[in-house]
C-alpha cells in the first residue's frame, strides 16, 4: 500500500454505509450498479462529486506539483473522487518515520511508533489501505477525552453509524428510497424520519464488542491511548441503536464521579420474550427496550424508552405507546419515555432522574459540589453534533 489512511479519517472511513462506496467504486458497467443507475446517471453522479468535492479540489491544486506530492499522497489524489464520499481533507495517513511527516491541504500524517501489521489494514482503493475500527479509535483516544472515547466506541459496539452523505449522493439515496430501490448490503439501512426522508443515521451490524475493544487494546503494540481506551471499554455498553440511547445511558449509567447518575448496570435494546396475554395487547411475539433494567431488590424491571421524530426500522415502529406500555406492565416492566429534550435540560433532566431512582427503589441523593461540577463536565460532553465528533 502507498498510503494506509487512519486515525479520523480511517473512523469515518467506517462510518460509509456500503451502499455509497458501490455507486462510486464500482465500474459503471457492473451488474451490481446497473441494477441501480444508468451509465449516465453513474457518470453524472461522479461528475457531480468532482466538482463538489473538497478533497478533490485539494488533490486537483497538489496535483498542479505531483512530482512534490510523493507515493502517499498521490495514492490519496488518483482515487479523490472514490474516497470524497467519506473523507475531507486533510486526510490522515499513517506515517512511522518523523522525516516523512509532510503536512499539506491534502493529507496529515500521524506519527506511529509501530507499523500497522497487516491484520489491522483494509483495502480502501488502488493503492490505498485504512486501518481498522479499533487501531483509528485507539489513535483518536491518546487525544480524546473518556466520555469522547466512549462516545466512538458506543458506535463501533452499536447497531448504528452517523453518515452525513455529500449532496450529489444524498439526492441520489434519496431517489432510491423514494422508488423503494435502495439495496440493504450487509446489513445496512438508512434511518429516515417520519416523512421518509434521510436522516444521518444508518442502522448496521455492531462493527465490534465491548470485549474486542478490551482484548485489542490489552494487546496492542502502540502504547498511546492504550489506557484510555481500556477504560472506555469497561463504561461502554453494547447495542446502542442511536446516539440518543447512548447519551441517555452514559448520563443515568455513568457513576456520579464520572458525571453521571449511576444507576447501575443496564442493556441496551434488550429482547422481552411476551406471554400469550401481553401478545394480544402488543400483537407480536416480543418487544425491545432502549434501555432496560432487569427486576431486583423489591423493584419491578425498567424499560426506558428514547423518543425521537425518526421512523426506526425496528419491528416496535407502528406500535402504540399505550399497546407497548400496557404489554410490559402485564411482563413486570415499567415504562419511562424519555424525550430529547428532558436530557438536554438540567432542571427536566433532575426530575427524570428522581422518577428513574424511584422505578428503581433506589434513593435519589443530592449531589455534590464536585459531582455537580463532573455531571457539567459530562453533559458539555455529551451534547454535541455526533457527525463531527470523531475531530478531536
Amino acid at each position: 500500500m502507498d498510503a494506509i489512511i487512519c486515525d479520523i479519517s480511517a473512523f469515518l472511513y467506517w462510518r460509509t454505509p456500503p451502499v455509497v462506496r458501490l455507486l462510486v467504486s464500482e465500474p459503471a458497467d457492473s451488474p451490481l450498479l446497473r441494477d441501480l443507475l444508468t451509465w449516465r446517471e453513474v457518470c453524472k453522479l461522479r461528475g457531480a462529486l468532482a466538482a463538489s468535492s473538497p478533497l478533490f479540489a485539494a488533490a486537483a491544486g497538489e496535483g498542479r506539483s505531483r512530482a512534490r506530492l510523493g507515493l502517499r499522497a498521490s495514492a490519496i489524489a488518483d482515487s479523490a473522487v472514490e474516497l470524497s464520499v467519506s473523507l475531507v481533507p486533510p486526510v490522515d495517513l499513517l506515517v512511522t518515520d518523523a522525516s516523512r511527516r509532510s503536512t499539506s491541504a491534502l493529507v496529515r500524517p500521524r506519527l506511529c511508533s509501530a507499523m500497522a501489521c497487516d491484520a489491522n489494514v483494509r483495502t480502501a482503493a488502488p493503492n490505498v489501505g485504512v486501518t481498522t475500527p479499533l487501531f483509528a479509535l485507539q489513535q483518536i483516544a491518546a487525544r480524546a477525552s473518556l466520555a469522547r472515547t466512549v462516545m466512538l466506541a458506543s458506535e463501533l459496539c452499536g447497531s448504528f453509524s452517523a453518515y452525513v452523505a455529500p449532496e450529489p449522493v444524498r439526492a441520489v439515496l434519496q431517489r432510491l428510497i423514494d422508488e423503494g430501490r435502495l439495496p440493504r448490503i450487509s446489513g445496512w439501512s438508512p434511518v429516515l424520519d417520519q416523512d421518509g426522508r434521510l436522516t444521518e443515521l444508518w442502522s448496521r451490524p455492531p462493527l465490534s464488542t465491548t470485549r474486542q475493544i478490551r482484548e485489542y487494546a490489552q494487546g496492542s503494540p502502540v502504547a498511546r491511548g492504550r489506557a484510555r481506551l481500556m477504560r472506555a471499554a469497561e463504561l461502554v455498553v453494547d447495542g446502542a441503536a442511536s446516539p440518543f440511547e447512548v447519551v441517555t445511558g452514559m448520563l443515568l449509567g455513568f457513576s456520579r464521579r464520572l458525571g453521571g447518575e449511576g444507576y447501575g448496570t443496564f442493556s441496551h435494546n434488550r429482547k422481552v420474550a411476551l406471554t400469550l396475554d401481553s401478545r394480544r395487547l402488543a400483537r407480536r411475539g416480543f418487544l425491545v427496550c432502549d434501555l432496560f433494567w432487569a427486576a431486583g431488590n423489591g423493584h419491578r424491571a425498567l424499560d426506558v424508552e428514547c423518543q425521537s421524530r425518526l421512523a426506526h426500522a425496528s419491528g416496535d415502529a407502528a406500535l402504540s405507546d399505550a399497546d407497548r406500555s400496557a404489554a410490559l406492565d402485564l411482563m413486570g416492566v415499567d415504562v419511562v419515555n424519555v424525550t430529547y429534550g428532558q436530557l438536554a435540560d438540567p432542571r427536566r433532566f433532575e426530575a427524570l432522574s428522581q422518577l428513574v431512582a424511584q422505578k428503581l427503589g433506589v434513593p435519589h441523593r443530592e449531589k455534590t459540589a464536585g459531582q455537580r461540577a463532573a455531571a457539567e463536565r459530562l453533559r458539555a460532553e455529551v451534547f454535541v453534533d455526533w457527525a463531527t465528533l470523531p475531530n478531536v
